[in-house]
């Protein structure tokens, strides 16, 4: 088999532009996904490999037409160097607002001009392990099928329905399909465990530093606030937004 032992190589070149541009993977239609379990959790769900390569002599799925690469090399493509042992090009999945398929009592997360891909990634792996619906990034300033968000979701951007789409376009969307929707904020009236959160219901979470833009207060009127009996004020917004999912998940049980 031949062994990619050049950065010059074409297959390299065409991972390394994908690696390096954000752009170039949007443009391509391209998710990066890095590590042989997440790589797995990939393929479970049905996404689309395009381009793989591996480090020499690692053990990829069978299912993968998979390029070997020099260690030296292929450390300038990954993350964790030294340790990850294959790095696939992945056609994702994708969903807009109008192909959504969701029940009548469906939970869905927005994350709002969310700016931390870490963040971000947090969510989804929450929301894949509570079985939200669907997450939907409005206005959102992280790539979605960017590097570390596929890293900090474990696989949760791969198994759950993400959508991508304007602020305004999932206000109306929200309010078309009846939805019940909460917004995390500062001055909010209520406390999750006194809100039935039973039912088609919608949890819009925004920015760390801003907030929610003041948009949301037609589309999702019902403010909640979690407990803060310390010193501090506020909680990083993935951990939130999981405390607030969890007591969902409980109240359906």
């Amino acid at each position: 088999m031949m062994v990619i032992e050049s950065t010059q190589n074409p297959k390299f070149k065409t991972m390394l532009r994908w690696r390096e541009k954000s752009a170039a993977r949007r443009n391509d239609g391209i998710c990066l996904v890095e590590g042989l379990r997440e790589v797995e959790r990939a393929l479970a769900s049905d996404w689309k490999p395009i381009l793989a390569i591996h480090r020499e002599a690692a053990t990829v799925p069978v299912v993968l037409r998979s390029f070997s690469c020099a260690s030296a090399v292929f450390d300038r493509l990954v993350v964790r160097k030294g340790t990850a042992e294959v790095l696939v090009a992945f056609e994702p999945k994708t969903w807009t607002l109008d192909s959504l398929s969701l029940p009548e009592n469906a939970l869905v997360l927005i994350a709002d001009g969310t700016e931390k891909p870490g963040n971000l990634g947090a969510m989804l792996r929450t929301a894949n392990a509570v079985q939200v619906d669907a997450v939907i990034t409005s206005s959102a300033v992280s790539d979605v099928y960017g590097p570390e968000v596929v890293r900090n979701s474990l696989g949760g951007l791969f198994a759950t329905p993400v959508v991508e789409a304007k602020r305004e376009d999932v206000q109306g969307w929200l309010l078309a399909q009846g939805f019940k929707t909460f917004q995390m904020h500062l001055e909010g009236a209520e406390s999750p465990y006194q809100s039935d959160l039973r039912g088609r219901i919608a949890l819009v979470v925004g920015a760390e530093d801003q907030g929610l833009d003041a948009s949301w207060d037609h589309a999702a009127p019902h403010r909640l606030k979690l407990p803060m009996n310390g010193l501090v004020d506020s909680l990083n917004v993935s951990v939130a937004a999981g405390v607030i999912l969890y007591e969902a998940l409980r109240q359906r049980s």
